[in-house]
């Protein structure tokens, strides 16, 4: 049994807390945090079984709310006890305060991105309390075409409720993920961990990157094709590739050309030499191949008159200076 203490005795919640701390947790946290803090000003025991059955949330969630706010120094968990401490307390003034007697799990830094552990248990109970997040679990298996290990609907919960992603989001990240070819969870964690990270939280959102996604998939098989290449493309070389379409915002026929003079030129392909040329043609307004043939003549054109009046200058001495030798 948790007994809550207040060292400062301020009931209101603090404005460093609600500007600063409540922005970056997850919803539950706050939950958590909050009634305990209405329990403390009223001197009221409460342990994690019954705090998770009153907010009803999981156990597990209660668990990581107190390590995730003792970590960032707005309470002190000593002896199975909670207290509040004041903001002068907080990260910035003074260390992260310890938390001893627990285990070394509970000690390490706390990744706010990454989803806690949670056991089984906790999410079977879950699934009873939401019948959505089981037709979900239902048609994900019916897309993976197998059925999900334990560890995999853990993943599924995950994603629902520490990400936040509601259930169409969820297949919508499968479907994504299985058209790459990746089936595997390890690779779906970290998609749902960069989308989570990204601000998709709808199917619109997560529809138009999937679309930008699609498209510079598309441009980088394209180039590949120019260049004749079987192997994938180093991240070096995907920068230049991804700046010519979103930077500079050349088509493959633009890139195709720059290859053509860099092949003619120095015999290989070189990605910066291939740079240099498209970056030249951006800084000139060049955008479509038959642009390259109008600057090309309009660049024979002016030189052509600059050798005319050079000539016109130089007849214009010769005659000067046969007026002067008379």
């Amino acid at each position: 049994m948790a007994v809550f203490k207040m060292e400062n005795r301020l009931v209101p919640v603090s404005t460093d807390f609600i500007n600063k701390y409540m922005p970056e947790a997850h919803g539950e946290y706050v939950k958590v945090y909050l009634y305990g803090l209405a329990a403390a000003a009223e001197g009221r025991e409460a342990d994690n079984e019954s705090v998770a059955k009153l907010l009803r949330i999981l156990v597990a969630d209660v668990e990581n709310a107190w390590r995730y706010w003792s970590e960032r120094g707005l309470v002190k968990l000593e002896d199975g006890n909670v207290t509040f401490v004041s903001g002068e307390n907080s990260p910035g003034n003074q260390p992260p305060a310890s938390t001893p007697g627990q285990n070394e799990e509970a000690n390490q830094s706390y990744d706010e991105n990454r989803p806690p552990h949670i056991s089984s248990r906790d999410v079977a109970r879950a699934l009873e309390l939401n019948p959505g997040m089981k037709d979900t679990i239902t048609m994900a298996e019916q897309l993976l075409e197998k059925p999900l290990s334990p560890r995999e609907i853990t993943c599924i919960y995950n994603f629902m409720d520490w990400y936040g992603m509601d259930g169409e989001l969820v297949l919508m990240l499968l479907e994504y993920c299985i058209a790459q070819g990746k089936k595997n969870f390890s690779y779906i964690e970290k998609v749902a961990q960069g989308w989570s990270r990204d601000g998709i939280d709808d199917i619109k959102k997560a529809d138009v990157l999937i679309k930008r996604a699609n498209s510079e998939k598309k441009f980088q098989g394209q180039c590949r094709k120019i260049f004749g290449l079987e192997r994938a493309f180093t991240a070096s070389e995907l920068k230049y590739i991804n700046s010519w379409r979103t930077d500079l915002g050349f088509s493959p026929d633009m890139v195709a050309q720059a290859y053509d003079i860099t092949i003619n030129n120095i015999g290989k392909l070189s990605m910066p030499y291939m740079n240099k040329i498209l970056l030249s043609w951006h800084q000139k307004g060049v955008k479509r191949p038959a642009d390259i043939k109008e600057k090309d003549q309009k660049q024979k054109t002016d030189n052509g008159g600059r050798k005319m009046d050079e000539q016109a200058i130089i007849e214009m001495r010769r005659r000067l200076n046969k007026n002067e030798d008379k």
